[in-house]
């Protein structure tokens, strides 16, 4: 009997799916379906179809499946979820938080883990009923709590019995200081909990649905596995997943251990740095949509410059690429034919418009939920939801001037999307990718060169030319960062440099040589049309393994269950002993080596509980230990005086 995992990827553009040979890791049978943004398990569903409808392959044989989804990280981008309460012990937050709703209520504790200030229940009582009927659910977070969380459970506790609401706890999903980054994680976690519990329940109801019996598991964004009941608990760990599968499934794909991954998609190119065989991770956390938290994640670059972003010629000639996204013409026209026939109009017109770029076409996505609507909005509202046009043709329709359509707050607010020139009209131009209509993406080629003053030909090229250097500029970049952090990377000095590096300029007085002295990955749907072009401009040995386009999906399936756990040994009081800080507890001990063995004995516990939890198999456990020492100006070495010991004790077994 053959033992295979499915693995899916819901990308911003595209949702990826797998089926591998868990065995001999071969892929069998591969799709891509356009991700539905609004709702994501249509997507999956049509992955899952797609998959299953196979003959390669029994499903009885399918003993995973496993899941990455960009629905934590849009969510906090964008603002969705839960209403969250913030409940702060010991400390009023000085710096903006991800709610409107937090109050501070008496408690915190010291460095030491000693109680500071003890809560006051009636307070606690009182202030959470104040809020209760604005809020779905509440977040916990005590000053350095990390040292001794007996108030947040105590709290929680209080919150849980007086509402019945969903309570979130800051020392359960971050050991590390920092109030205010564990409080912006809480509140995320919390927020989270509806969105991401539905999206899981709705994934298993469609495995039940294809008679799927394998366990559902869930990336995070460190690349590892979680199960989906802790995923429903810890939704925030999910963020960031995709961009760390891909660096997981690059690595699989192309069999090193050390080079620099990067991921060209849709929207965004990631990168990543891999070493040992692992990508780095955030050591401060991650910061997602602006926020920092104590997310671990892998380190990853990211830039928008993906096959759908859009390409802006202004008045003065100035060329963009990105970092807005919108659907490429050629697959708008494709859907929607009749929008040929407006761009036919538009290149013979030679319509150059002022407030945005002729080819631009309005799309129709959903009503508006939170805003009231101008006549005129109504009607470009009304009129797209027809059929989408371009705002030239719109405005001739309305009868409007279309330099003053009031449309983009319709697609600031999501109820419209745009579709324009993009890479990907690009590639079909030059007959590298042929998915959907040639004809829509050779218009707007031709209509943008126009604008630009040159002809389609010499307009590819420095399209290509600037898609090629945006991407050499990302790689000498991160290596850069890797190795120094005293340079300004977003000086114009900088930019400057990365291009006379990237040119090869034959007239100019030097020309510069670039050698990477690790390998390149590219993945992604469009690596092999962009690629070959950016290591003739750097000299790097290139991997563009086989299955690159489903790197994401991939590496859903070929992470590890991780679970770590951080335990610190100080000293107490003077003469007291030594404290040990767990994830749970403070405990106390008079002596260090009774206080050393009791650490390593509870870390291994609770890092197995938690692998378990995570139906992990054939769990494996390592310890790593720092320990920090002192000593007065002038001392002697034999002097020296204990500061602290840290224990990072992980758990690592397979999901299968």
């Amino acid at each position: 009997m053959d033992e295979l995992a499915l693995g899916i990827d819901t990308g911003g553009t595209y949702t990826d799916g797998v089926v591998v040979d868990l065995r001999t890791e071969e892929i069998i049978v591969a799709t891509k379906q356009v991700t539905t943004r609004n709702d994501l398990t249509l997507a999956i569903d049509n992955c899952l179809q797609a998959l299953l409808s196979s003959d390669k392959f029994h499903k009885e044989d399918i003993k995973l499946v496993s899941l990455s989804t960009t629905l934590a990280t849009n969510a906090i981008v964008e603002g969705q979820g839960a209403e969250v309460g913030a409940i702060l012990i010991g400390f009023d937050s000085v710096e903006k938080l991800p709610t409107s709703h937090h109050i501070s209520v008496a408690g915190g504790c010291t460095i030491k883990g000693k109680i500071k200030e003890k809560i006051n229940s009636q307070e606690i009582i009182k202030k959470v009923n104040e809020i209760k009927d604005k809020v779905d659910a509440f977040a916990v977070c005590g000053y350095l709590s990390v040292r001794n969380p007996v108030q947040e459970k105590a709290v929680a506790n209080i919150i849980a019995e007086e509402t019945g609401y969903p309570v979130v706890q800051g020392h359960s999903l971050s050991s590390e200081l920092g109030f205010q980054e564990r409080a912006n994680t809480a509140v995320f976690n919390a927020r989270l909990l509806p969105l991401i519990t539905d999206l899981i329940i709705s994934v298993e109801d469609k495995l039940e649905d294809y008679q799927l019996k394998a366990p559902l598991m869930v990336v995070k964004g460190d690349g590892s596995l979680i199960s989906a009941e802790e995923a429903k608990k810890r939704p925030i760990e999910t963020s960031l997943s995709g961009p760390a599968a891909s660096v997981i499934g690059a690595r699989q794909l192309a069999g090193i251990d050390d080079g620099i991954i990067i991921d060209i998609g849709g929207t965004t190119t990631d990168l990543a740095l891999l070493k040992d065989g692992q990508p780095g991770l955030s050591e401060a956390g991650a910061r997602v949509g602006g926020w920092l938290t104590r997310v671990k994640a892998a380190r990853i670059t990211t830039i928008g410059l993906g096959g759908d972003s859009q390409i802006r010629v202004d008045q003065s000639g100035q060329l963009e690429i990105g970092p807005e996204r919108v659907f490429p013409l050629a697959w708008a026209s494709d859907k929607y034919p009749h929008l040929i026939d407006e761009l036919k109009k538009i290149k013979a017109e030679e319509y150059f418009p002022i407030n945005h770029q002729p080819v631009s076409v309005l799309t129709y996505i959903k009503d508006p939920v939170k805003f009231s609507l101008s006549k005129l909005q109504q009607r470009i509202i009304k009129e797209i939801k027809e059929k989408p046009h371009t705002i030239r043709e719109l405005g001739k329709i309305l009868d409007v001037d279309p330099e003053v359509l009031p449309w983009r707050q319709l697609v600031k607010t999501g109820c419209l999307h745009r579709a324009g020139l993009t890479p990907t009209d690009m590639l079909h131009w030059q007959n590298k990718y042929l998915d959907w209509n040639r004809e829509a993406a050779s218009l707007a080629i031709e209509i943008t060169a126009m604008r630009r003053g040159i002809s389609p030909d010499k307009f590819v090229d420095l399209l290509e030319k600037e898609i090629e250097i945006k991407l050499g500029s990302l790689i000498i970049e991160s290596a850069l960062r890797d190795e120094t952090d005293k340079l300004d990377f977003s000086s114009r000095e900088v930019e400057y440099f990365y291009r006379k590096l990237l040119e090869h300029d034959q007239e100019a007085m030097i020309d510069f040589k670039v050698d990477l002295s690790r390998p390149l990955v590219g993945v992604g749907a469009p690596a092999r049309a962009y690629f070959p072009g950016v290591v003739d401009r750097i000299t790097a040995e290139l991997y563009l393994p086989e299955w690159a386009e489903v790197a994401n999906a991939v590496g859903t399936v070929m992470g590890k269950i991780i679970e770590r756990v951080k335990i610190i040994i100080k000293p107490d009081e003077v003469g007291a002993g030594y404290a040990v800080h767990t994830p749970e507890e403070r405990l106390g001990y008079k002596r260090l080596d009774a206080a050393l063995e009791a650490a390593r004995e509870l870390g291994k516990e609770l890092v197995i509980e938690r692998a378990e939890k995570s139906a992990a198999k054939d769990i494996e456990i390592f310890t790593e230990r720092e320990d920090k020492y002192g000593r007065f100006s002038g001392g002697r070495e034999e002097d020296k005086i204990f500061i602290e010991t840290i224990l990072n004790i992980s758990a690592v077994g397979k999901p299968w």
